[in-house]
């Protein structure tokens, strides 16, 4: 067990002095366009100048997590549990009492370890510092986003997955249980830099380990979904829109032809992702609509759509996958 999650960190960059210009936000403001907004616009120009040179890199997800979105929102600090369905599959998520259960950018750091494990081809993760995996996903590198990213890692560590199937053969029904936790140990360091005290210390910080546990190690090797990361670097801060994403990605290239997923009632994309389960329809039917709009400027090729009445989901099967490379530095991979 460990009490806290200490984080190696890298040198945040200096406050900057007050100039009497205009800011960057307030420039941004008045011309209508946000920087999460900007940042959408960039990522789109980058992805479809690397897919021009051919060049996509892969990043990694878990079945689990890819079949069952977590929730998209902070739950309530009461709500210790959290399921989700998808037809023959559920997750079952036992949050800590003292760190709830995982959320929101929560899923980044499932993806980010996901793909180490698949680099590195161990359970056994090494990496450098925080600041490697706030570059993985373009985040800023400060106070408030190492603080999250430290409050992502006692969520997930201390979180209970339970992973469930049930399936018809003939006059049998074959049933599969997981119960895991994500990660089995953990040694991760902090140190501020500005700090004469520590300094010593962050020039001679060990590598940060994260050690998974056997099963999930187990699922990982058995059912690795890979997905963009320049997509997943765009929706990083959109979670809902995150998981669509990887969930078309999933079903659209294992689908054996044209498929028809309704979007509401239990066997429903409602039940399937992290949103919550009691939006109204036409307030969930927006949303959709919404993020298959953001999908598509970032993987043209996406074969899904809804129908005229808005009920259900279209989806194609598509016939090849991005020819991914494999740029380990992206996820400042230490060598094996």
């Amino acid at each position: 067990m460990i009490p806290s999650l200490p984080i190696a960190v890298a040198d945040r960059p200096a406050e900057c002095k007050d100039t009497g210009l205009p800011s960057l936000q307030s420039i941004l403001k008045s011309a209508g366009l946000t920087r999460r907004r900007v940042k959408r616009l960039d990522a789109i120009a980058q992805i479809h100048e690397r897919r021009r040179d051919h060049k996509t890199d892969k990043a990694y997800s878990a079945r689990p997590f890819v079949l069952c979105g977590i929730p998209v929102r902070r739950p309530a600090k009461h709500v210790l549990e959290y399921s989700r369905q998808n037809g023959r599959f559920r997750l079952r998520v036992i949050g800590h009492p003292d760190y709830g259960l995982p959320f929101g950018q929560d899923r980044l750091l499932l993806i980010w370890v996901a793909t180490m494990a698949v680099w590195q081809k161990t359970r056994e993760i090494h990496f450098r510092s925080a600041a490697t995996i706030l570059e993985a996903f373009g985040l800023p590198k400060d106070g408030r986003y190492y603080k999250r990213l430290i409050a992502g890692f006692e969520r997930i560590f201390y979180a209970t997955f339970f992973f469930s199937s049930d399936e018809q053969v003939g006059e049998a029904t074959i049933m599969e249980r997981q119960s895991f936790r994500f990660v089995k140990d953990a040694k991760l360091w902090y140190a501020e830099p500005s700090v004469p005290a520590t300094a010593a210390l962050f020039q001679q910080r060990p590598e940060n380990i994260i050690v998974l546990s056997e099963e999930f190690w187990r699922e990982i090797q058995e059912h690795p979904i890979p997905v963009d990361l320049a997509v997943v670097k765009a929706l990083a801060d959109s979670p809902g829109n995150l998981d669509l994403y990887v969930w078309l990605v999933w079903r659209c290239w294992t689908a054996k032809g044209p498929a028809t997923v309704p979007l509401f009632g239990p066997d429903g994309l409602i039940a399937q992702l992290g949103n919550s389960t009691k939006l109204r329809e036409r307030d969930f039917r927006r949303q959709i609509v919404q993020w298959l709009k953001v999908i598509r400027q970032l993987w043209p090729d996406c074969p899904a759509s809804l129908t005229e009445t808005g009920t259900h989901l279209i989806l194609k099967r598509t016939k090849l996958s991005p020819a991914f490379s494999t740029a380990r530095r992206d996820f400042g991979c230490a060598s094996t």
